[in-house]
Formats: C-alpha cells, structure tokens, sequence
C-alpha cells in the first residue's frame, strides 16, 4: 500500500514537523503564564491573611483599650498583656501612664469656673503595642486613647 498526498508539492515535503514545533511553544507559554498567574495569586493570599491579622489585632487592641481595665486595672507602670486573635495569643506591652488635666466649664455670659481640684484631674491612660518578637502579627501596631 502506497500513500498518497492529497497535494504532492515539494514545499509540503519539507515543512513536516512544524505544526509539532508550534504546540510545543504554545505549551511552553502556556506554562510560563500559568506560573506567573500562580505566583500572583499566592502572593495576594499572603497580603490578604496580612491584612487580615492586623484588622483583627486592631480590632482587639481597641476592646482592649475601651474596656476600663485595658492593663488589668492595674496602677501607673508596664505590664504584660496577651489578647487572642484569630485563635493566637499576641503578646502586648501594656504602659498606664498618668496625665494631669485642668477642666474649665462656662456659663451663659462666658465666664469660666476652674476645677477646684490642686493640681488637675489626673486621668490614667492605658498604650497598647504589640511586641516586637511577636511573628504572628505582621505589622506592629501601637495604640493609645
């Protein structure tokens, strides 16, 4: 049996295997764009669980500060303080500090009544940071009222 070529020209003798070359090269970019896209979308779910970790630590250190016992209620000093986030314990650096206020309040005519406490109203404020040798959090937030 002899085969037979529907068009028996010589320039269909010596293009054999081309069309082989050409799904070998697409092949070869296929893969290279896939790696790239890959590469991308692990890198945007890296930033995105960043992203998150740190919205959630926020979030907690806010509680933490709203609650009258931000430090334990504990007297002016620094304190270790662990909140959980995401199921983590984040170690915190916890500092009450002491600051002295003067509040004035007005009448109608404008005329301002001090306190008549010596020295101010002194208020404690509790500053919340998150520990430099902690690697759970990804960005080191400092937080005060």
């Amino acid at each position: 049996m002899q085969q037979v070529l529907y068009k028996n020209s010589a320039l269909h003798k010596h293009q054999q295997g081309v069309t082989l070359i050409e799904v070998l090269v697409s092949i070869v970019l296929m893969a290279v764009i896939g790696l790239g896209a890959a590469y991308i979308s692990g890198r945007t779910a890296v930033l995105h669980r960043d992203q998150n970790i740190h919205l959630h630590t926020v979030n907690q250190m806010r509680q933490q500060l709203e609650n009258s016992d931000a430090c334990g209620g504990k007297a002016i000093g620094a304190y270790d303080v662990q909140i959980q986030v995401a199921g983590t314990g984040v170690n915190l650096n916890c500092v009450v500090s002491e600051g002295a206020y003067t509040v004035v309040a007005r009448d109608s005519t404008g005329a301002g009544v001090a306190s008549s406490t010596s020295g101010g109203i002194k208020v404690n404020a509790a500053t919340l940071a998150v520990k430099d040798d902690d690697t759970f959090v990804p960005v080191k937030v400092q937080m005060s009222p």
